[in-house]
């Protein structure tokens, strides 16, 4: 959910800033965990509004981030965009301990800052996907990423008239019908008997 926000963008020419105040310790069952990296976007690009908000308005959002999916956004980027000299990625190790995750933050802080100046970084499709918009060949930049309300409705009559063709077949006749059938063949086998009772005819 996107938020308004009376601030303004520090960076104008991107239209994107991007921090990372905090984290969050998430813990899971027989000692388990992982860490959580609370990443603050405030922008005013399209990509990221929906159809009521203006041209002019900054919205704020956060999404929350583990260490492995900031690390696979990182590689990403540094192997579409060779030319940008992102700052170093915090080294894995095998138990992170409070000074680690504090050092990840900070460390993570500086990327993200770093993605947000540079104009190619902020309106790459790996970032608006990493930042929850939507496919970034769907996304258009100029807000006009509505669904088409033709397309809508026929295929809402599609539905419809598939309801419509299928033919429910009634479970209650036909049992009745079988049952009639059963009752019938009963009464004949007593007519039967009545008639011989010596089961000469059955012989």
């Amino acid at each position: 959910a996107c938020l308004f926000f009376p601030r303004q963008i520090q960076n104008t020419h991107t239209g994107l800033d991007l921090s990372v105040p905090e984290y969050q310790e998430i813990h899971g069952k027989m000692m388990s965990g992982h860490v959580e990296y609370h990443i603050v976007v405030v922008t005013r690009l399209a990509a990221f509004k929906s159809a009521k908000h203006k041209p002019e308005d900054v919205v704020q959002f956060m999404v929350s981030k583990k260490y492995s999916e900031i690390e696979e956004l990182y590689q990403r980027l540094v192997a579409r965009y060779p030319q940008a000299a992102l700052p170093l990625l915090p080294r894995k190790v095998l138990f992170v301990g409070e000074s680690d995750i504090c050092e990840r933050r900070a460390m993570f802080n500086d990327i993200m800052k770093f993605i947000s100046k540079d104009e190619d970084l902020a309106t790459s499709p790996e970032l608006l996907e990493f930042l929850g918009t939507k496919s970034p060949t769907a996304i258009d930049f100029k807000g006009k990423n509505i669904p088409d309300d033709k397309e809508k409705e026929e295929e809402e009559n599609e539905a419809l008239d598939f309801f419509k063709e299928e033919k429910t077949p009634d479970l209650i006749s036909q049992l009745s019908s079988m049952e009639n059938a059963k009752t019938g063949e009963e009464e004949e086998e007593e007519e039967e008997e009545d008639l011989d009772p010596l089961g000469i005819i059955r012989y």
